[in-house]
């Protein structure tokens, strides 16, 4: 099986949010996203299946992105990391409040793969009162502070919402920044509170996630298309 081609993988910023699906459910969007070159993002999934069953599968259908958000002592994650070591993917998420020794484990125990390792900040789920309520500091401040911590223990960059990413691109410019909480003009944004569109999230995000708006189209492939064409006007994409 062969995936997309290596000018459309790198032109294309969408990251497709598999969370919540089964295997035999991701399957047959998997084959429909193929052609897209969009990476896919999988969680729950790589406990259910297994890490070293999943990767390599899911790596025939496009670049992925382990969202294991992990959060636990160093060791326990540099363990976690060394099973990616099988099919490393594009990258691997790790919660910054886990702090600097936490992000080196994570270092170690991916070796000498390629894979980024993506910083988690303040969920695009808390809104400020709840942000201030946990962290005694306002979305903003809690991100700028967790992303920093990150990206000095050796971190390639961080998720962060739409509404941070302008002033934290000025801040730490040679981060990669993903966004998750787009949405197109007028969707649903569900349970998230800092959300953004497309055109407003790649401004100053490398990447940005997507999930339901794409999963649910009735012709998901052609979503992604259009997004990416039509809205984004990525010359690759531009029929």
């Amino acid at each position: 099986m062969k995936r997309s081609d290596y000018r459309t993988e790198n032109s294309n910023p969408m990251i497709i949010a598999l969370d919540g699906k089964s295997w035999e459910e991701i399957l047959p969007l998997v084959e429909r996203l193929r052609p897209t070159g969009c990476i896919l993002k999988v969680n729950d999934l790589l406990f259910g299946q297994g890490i070293e069953r999943l990767l390599p599968e899911l790596s025939t259908y496009g670049r992925v992105m382990a969202d294991l958000k992990c959060h636990d002592i160093p060791k326990t994650v540099e363990n976690t990391c060394k099973r990616l070591r099988i099919c490393p993917p594009w990258a691997v998420t790790v919660h910054a409040s886990g702090g600097a020794e936490m992000v080196k484990a994570a270092q170690k125990g991916l070796g000498h793969c390629e894979t980024k390792i993506l910083a988690i900040t303040v969920l695009t789920s808390i809104d400020q009162e709840t942000c201030e309520e946990i962290y005694r500091r306002r979305p903003f401040g809690q991100v700028k502070h967790l992303a920093k911590i990150a990206l000095d223990a050796g971190a390639d960059g961080f998720v962060c919402s739409p509404e941070e990413a302008p002033h934290l691109r000025k801040i730490f410019p040679e981060a990669t920044i993903v966004t998750p909480g787009v949405r197109s003009a007028g969707k649903d944004t569900h349970d998230q509170r800092r959300v953004a569109t497309p055109r407003e999230a790649i401004k100053y995000a490398d990447h940005f996630v997507m999930g339901r708006q794409v999963l649910e189209a009735s012709d998901p492939e052609a979503e992604v298309f259009r997004i990416l064409g039509d809205e984004l006007k990525i010359d690759a994409f531009c029929l």
